[in-house]
């Protein structure tokens, strides 16, 4: 068995720590980017699902609107 000398060690756990250090920041970008693409992907369902109920005539959209209310006030009070 081989003995590593004081330098030695010492270069390896800086090496760890710098490793420990790029990787946090790796995994800090990879949850910003999932995050982002989230809130991208929600947004966009959204505003499909709006466009949609503004194609709708009046009185379709009138009916739909209603029956979705009932529906969240029936959730909420399921709660």
């Amino acid at each position: 068995m081989t003995k590593l000398g004081n330098s030695s060690a010492g270069k390896l756990t800086n090496t760890f720590f710098e490793q420990r250090g790029r990787l946090t920041q790796s995994i800090a970008l990879r949850k910003r980017f999932i995050e982002s693409a989230y809130l991208n992907q929600m947004r966009s369902e959204k505003e499909l699902i709006q466009s949609r109920i503004d194609g709708m005539t009046y009185g379709c959209r009138k009916g739909f609107l209603a029956a979705r209310l009932k529906q969240l006030n029936e959730e909420l009070s399921k709660r």
